[in-house]
């Protein structure tokens, strides 16, 4: 078990876009000995809360049938957002406030280096709510390749997401820690750790 101690508590958001490798560095700064938290984990969790539910239900009362028994349908809501700009962001609004608020609870809980994974950083403007932020950086065809492989996605659906997020290929990085997913990565993810 690493010594993460050394600091009264830090925590870092890992953050990248979709494809780039965010949840297995997060699995290999678990091996190493961290904690960690997973945004989508902990919204997996809240999904299943009937008071989260209620709120779905007044956004996509197509995707959420029932009154007693809410039973959320995720692709069905993915479906509806991914083409329709305006209720992505409504979602969002509804929901990244939520999952940020619940994985920095967990952190602070954990006390020591905690590295948080969150899809949306940048999006959902939360860089300021985190000690650090390391940004997993990864070639564009290898994303998508790496999508697909993981998912039902067609390539047509996966380049919808990226151009949904925000453009880590353009996007001044300089003021954050940035990772590149290559053959170096275990090494790189262990350096950048070790000096936080």
């Amino acid at each position: 078990m690493q010594n993460n101690m050394k600091n009264n508590g830090c925590i870092v958001a890992l953050t990248g876009g979709i494809g780039s490798g965010k949840s297995y560095a997060l699995s290999v700064l678990e091996d190493m000995g961290y904690r960690t938290v997973s945004c989508d984990a902990v919204y997996a969790e809240i999904f299943e809360k009937n008071w989260y539910k209620r709120k779905l239900k007044k956004l996509f009362p197509t995707a959420v049938k029932g009154f007693i028994n809410l039973k959320a349908d995720r692709k069905e809501i993915s479906k509806i957002v991914f083409a329709d700009k305006e209720m992505l962001l409504k979602l969002n609004e509804l929901s990244h406030p939520i999952i940020v608020n619940e994985c920095i609870k967990k952190a602070k809980k954990y006390g020591g280096t905690v590295f948080v994974e969150v899809p949306l950083l940048f999006e959902g403007g939360f860089e300021s709510l985190f000690d650090k932020v390391v940004v997993i950086k990864r070639d564009l065809n290898k994303r998508i390749e790496s999508v697909m492989d993981r998912s039902s996605l067609t390539e047509e659906e996966v380049l919808l997401r990226i151009r949904n997020q925000t453009d880590y290929e353009t996007k001044d990085l300089s003021q954050y820690i940035v990772v590149e997913n290559d053959e170096n990565f275990k090494q790189s993810l262990a350096d950048v750790a070790k000096s936080i």
